[in-house]
């Protein structure tokens, strides 16, 4: 008997755990976007994300920066990347470099990742 109400007990929990997936944050999805860009991690230095802000089609867009280096590892500046993502913010839909393009990622404020 005892058992018999314990299970009743637990079973509307494993139901509710069912549906439940663990929703994945926006500057999670812009870094392994970005890592998969490049083919490691190694190859993403010094990120920082902006805050995401409503875009046109209906999701979100987060500017981020990385570190750039020229071919002898030397630092020769920032590149500057636009993360766009889908409605319900499960995706990154678009990500482009715009570094030397008009571009609202340079007034944006940024956080180290």
């Amino acid at each position: 008997m005892k058992r018999l109400i314990a299970i009743l007990l637990l079973l509307p929990m494993a139901v509710g755990a069912e549906g439940t997936e663990e929703k994945v944050e926006l500057p999670d999805l812009a870094a392994d976007a970005l890592v998969e860009k490049a083919g490691s991690k190694r190859g993403v230095r010094g990120l920082e994300l902006s805050r995401a802000v409503p875009s046109r089609n209906g999701g979100k867009t987060m500017c981020g920066t990385t570190n750039a280096y020229n071919s002898s590892g030397n630092f020769v500046g920032l590149t500057y990347w636009e993360f766009t993502f889908n409605a319900d913010g499960s995706e990154v839909e678009r990500m482009r470099n715009v570094t030397g393009l008009n571009s609202n990622c340079y007034s944006a404020r940024y956080k180290k990742y």
